[in-house]
């Protein structure tokens, strides 16, 4: 029986477009990581439809799909890794687009051929995340000897945030003064800056390009809903998984692996296919509610790696039987599943593996 994660696309360009409105329709996509787990082709196709064409990967394996499938000069592939040795032929032929990171990136892009100057290119700027991008010290360098920067083709100079969903963190303004002040070094340069959650800090942030991520599927790091100018963005997916087996267990009972529950009751227990291989983690099993009708349903034992069991003694209404589906995760209970967890919405999503049949 298939676990299926039911992905509407329809779903995820509404939410880019309302976002592209927000973004004064500068907005981008970052498709990396499967593009959170929801099928990187599928949704760049579907962004592609809508008026997108400018994606965002994590390496150049990403790139490399993406640019098979779409094998066109209407898309541009940008590449966070950046412009690392051994990859600048494959860059080159492919009509890849590399992210600069520091100062040596920037030497080895320029001196790989002639040639190479035609692609475009993106300078990273580090603003105080200190994760990738020019420190301080490479910026300055850079300021003072400009002409490192002739005849490249720089699409655009960028930088990230790093505290985007505390609307209130001063953090945020001493990254976009920070930003600010480089950029207007290079006045002819475009700016892309803005996440998912900067486009919301204003438009102060959004510039010339923004990149939202996580918008695309209508929730903030912890779950709950996004909402941009007031209309509300859509979650696309659902999670289903088959019932593989029912059975009466009697009251003292220990369920799964270390007998860590103990049945207070005789129970009718189901079997439900799907585990932590498949990115449902032992650690939601605290929070984790389920509504069959409008009956709640609670795990018991360890979640394991294909499979978890399930209480359903108090569901009356529909009689249940091996190879129904149960409705995992949706909208109703993804925010409450994500509290109280040492786990946010990325991870949660991007570790849905690739044994879910994804349904579209």
């Amino acid at each position: 029986m298939k676990s299926i994660l039911k992905i509407s696309l329809d779903d995820i360009k509404y939410n880019w477009k309302l976002i592209n409105t927000a973004s004064n329709g500068k907005a981008a996509a970052v498709v990396k990581a499967n593009a959170y787990g929801m099928g990187m082709v599928e949704v760049a196709g579907a962004l592609l439809k809508s008026g997108c064409n400018y994606f965002y990967v994590a390496n150049i394996f990403e790139g490399l799909k993406l640019r098979k499938k779409f094998n066109t000069t209407k898309i541009s592939i940008a590449i966070f890794e950046g412009y690392l040795e051994g990859n600048q032929k494959i860059y080159a032929e492919n009509n890849l687009t590399p992210i600069l990171n520091n100062l040596e990136q920037l030497k080895r892009f320029k001196n790989f051929s002639k040639t190479v100057l035609e692609q475009k290119v993106i300078i990273n700027i580090d603003t105080g995340m200190n994760r990738l991008g020019l420190s301080k010290k490479e910026r300055e360098f850079l300021i003072n000897n400009k002409d490192l920067l002739n005849n490249l083709r720089i699409d655009y100079m960028m930088s990230h945030l790093s505290n985007a969903q505390e609307n209130e963190n001063e953090i945020n303004l001493l990254q976009l003064n920070e930003l600010k002040k480089f950029s207007n070094n290079f006045p002819n340069i475009k700016v892309s800056f803005a996440n998912s959650n900067g486009i919301k800090l204003g438009s102060n942030f959004c510039f010339d390009q923004t990149r939202p991520g996580i918008g695309l599927y209508g929730i903030d790091n912890f779950g709950k809903s996004f909402y941009f100018n007031s209309e509300k963005l859509k979650l696309p997916l659902k999670l289903y998984a088959p019932i593989i087996q029912i059975k009466k267990v009697n009251a003292g009972e220990k369920i799964s692996y270390g007998g860590v529950d103990i049945l207070k009751r005789s129970s009718i227990l189901a079997t439900i296919g799907v585990g932590y291989a498949d990115g449902w983690l032992r650690l939601l099993k605290p929070n984790s509610v389920f509504l069959i009708g409008n009956e709640k349903c609670k795990i018991v034992g360890n979640i394991t790696m294909d499979s978890f069991v399930l209480d359903i003694t108090d569901i009356k209404k529909n009689e249940l039987k091996e190879g129904d589906q149960i409705c995992l995760l949706d909208n109703s209970n993804i925010e409450h599943i994500l509290k109280n967890n040492n786990i946010i919405s990325y991870e949660l999503l991007t570790l849905m593996g690739n044994r879910l049949y994804r349904s579209y």
